[in-house]
């Protein structure tokens, strides 16, 4: 395959140059700067599949180290590509426009007899189509990073420990609550009960759209985890829909101090500490 490797090395700034070209085409909404960082990546992507051309492969395409580095930097550039916010078939059709541009450069520099022309397109296409599925394995793997950080992120917002009172802290909760959600809760709960020595936690749940018998099991399970670090923890917030779920789901809540609002959860934390709601100033934090 040294005739793909030759005329990509000698023509390779015309290749980027039409690459770069499709790709404003492509992704017509992408920021300059994203642009400028692609062209970067694409130019690597070139380098390498031009090395790879240039050196002896006689196991065919997706064979050898050489090929390696290639689909390395095919997955580098398809990671570039989604956090830049293409999206796949942008992606895609990016990678897959290699076929037409570099095969018009065969066509239009290459004096080989048809059978080895063709011998040559079957080998870049071969080549080309390898390094879509890599890309877009790639470009997958990288938006579901992408999304786990931003979900991580969402939590770290929507489950606060805030110390609102010497001994209370308060974590209002908001959005749904899962499986995954309910362990945080508790461990973050738990943690922020022992780091500032607190005897009461109120979960105000008023911002959760739905409880439910999974919810309420979570809660309980906090409760008693809580329990076991000396603390007491208070629930507010139980709209009347939710009320009358519970009730009709026939779930335990007797060991649950449960109140309305969150103002008759403060109330409730002061009464439990043996503190009034207007006591010294110097006793908060």
């Amino acid at each position: 395959m040294h005739g793909v490797g030759q005329i990509l090395l000698q023509n390779r700034a015309s290749v980027l140059d039409a690459w770069l070209a499709r790709l404003r085409d492509t992704a017509p909404g992408a920021h300059p700067a994203s642009l400028q960082l692609l062209k970067l990546e694409l130019g690597t992507l070139v380098e390498k599949l031009t090395g790879y051309f240039l050196t002896d492969d006689e196991d065919g395409a997706g064979a050898g180290p050489a090929f390696k580095s290639v689909e390395e930097q095919a997955a580098t550039t398809s990671a570039a590509c989604a956090r830049d916010g293409l999206t796949p078939m942008e992606t895609a059709t990016l990678i897959l426009s290699l076929k037409s541009i570099a095969g018009e450069l065969l066509d239009r520099e290459t004096s080989a007899k048809a059978t080895e022309l063709y011998r040559m397109r079957t080998a870049l296409d071969a080549v080309v189509d390898r390094l879509a599925l890599v890309t877009f394995a790639a470009f997958v793997e990288t938006r579901e990073e992408i999304i786990k950080r931003q979900g991580r992120a969402l939590l770290d917002l929507a489950t606060p420990a805030l110390p609102i009172w010497r001994h209370i802290i308060l974590m209002p909760l908001v959005g749904i609550i899962d499986t995954q959600r309910a362990r945080q809760v508790m461990e973050w709960l738990l943690e922020a009960l022992s780091r500032e020595e607190a005897r009461i936690a109120i979960l105000d749940v008023t911002g959760v759209p739905l409880i439910d018998s999974r919810v309420a099991l979570h809660l309980t399970k906090t409760v008693e985890a809580a329990r076991l670090l000396g603390s007491q923890v208070i629930v507010t917030g139980i709209s009347p829909d939710a009320a009358q779920t519970l009730v009709k789901l026939d779930v335990d809540l007797s060991n649950m101090i449960t109140r309305g609002s969150l103002r008759s959860g403060l109330a409730e934390a002061f009464r439990l500490l043996g503190q009034h709601s207007k006591g010294p100033i110097e006793t908060m934090i």
